[in-house]
């Protein structure tokens, strides 16, 4: 996998050699084809496993008492959550482009997410006018989610989290900002933060992170984390206006 700073000298060297740019791309879209027919022979058999295992459970529930159960279906559901995220991942710098409020969307986001944060507050605020703007609102939508679920689950058990969600508008970009009151990432986290598949969590597959990166760069975007004791915030900045 390439590094993000491996990512933003090709991206440097595409845009001065088309026929280079033009060879990524198709390179691209292998890559997205192995991937997608790799993870649909997964998904196959643990479609028909997982079945199995419901019906399983419905018609002998006595099969919940034992001390294996649990543990077969959280690593069922786990694999589950990994093809899916691994679908995600895959698709996520596909776009399909329409004229979308910024604002509507994120205060769709929020509102939505608020009853399942609970205790957790989660506010939005928009810090400048933000004009309509075309773009994906589908993969926003994952990876304003994908930051939600990363600051929920650093503020983890506090009965005094918050996060904020912004957005503000320079004339030449949008920002959406997504801050925490959540513990401070060690500055060795840092640099591999956007990198698909690594990942400093028990549970984590590694791919939230790199979702939210693969979204912004198919925008022309970026994206950046600036964390301090007080404060995590993850930043997507989206240019006004880029080439398809």
């Amino acid at each position: 996998m390439l590094t993000k700073e491996e990512q933003h000298q090709l991206h440097l060297f595409c845009e001065k050699d088309e026929h280079l740019a033009d060879l990524i791309k198709k390179m691209e879209a292998s890559h997205r084809m192995s991937l997608s027919r790799i993870s649909h022979e997964i998904r196959n058999p643990v479609t028909l496993i997982n079945s199995f295992l419901q019906l399983t459970q419905t018609r002998h529930p006595e099969v919940m008492q034992f001390t294996s159960w649990s543990p077969i279906m959280e690593n069922m559901n786990y694999l589950r959550n990994l093809l899916e995220e691994i679908s995600t991942f895959n698709n996520s710098q596909i776009l399909h482009k329409e004229p979308c409020s910024l604002t509507k969307l994120l205060e769709s986001i929020v509102t939505s997410c608020r009853p399942a944060l609970l205790p957790i507050q989660i506010d939005f605020e928009k810090l400048s006018p933000i004009p309509s703007v075309p773009l994906d609102g589908t993969r926003i939508r994952a990876a304003v989610l994908n930051l939600i679920r990363n600051a929920e689950e650093a503020i983890g058990d506090s009965n005094h989290g918050k996060i904020k969600v912004s957005l503000s508008f320079d004339g030449v970009s949008f920002y959406i900002a997504i801050s925490n009151n959540g513990p401070q990432i060690p500055s060795d986290h840092l640099e591999n933060l956007f990198e698909p598949f690594i990942t400093h969590k028990n549970n984590g597959s590694g791919l939230g992170l790199a979702v939210v990166h693969n979204v912004a760069m198919a925008h022309k975007g970026k994206v950046f984390v600036s964390s301090s004791p007080e404060e995590t915030t993850f930043t997507i900045q989206l240019p006004l206006s880029y080439d398809t």
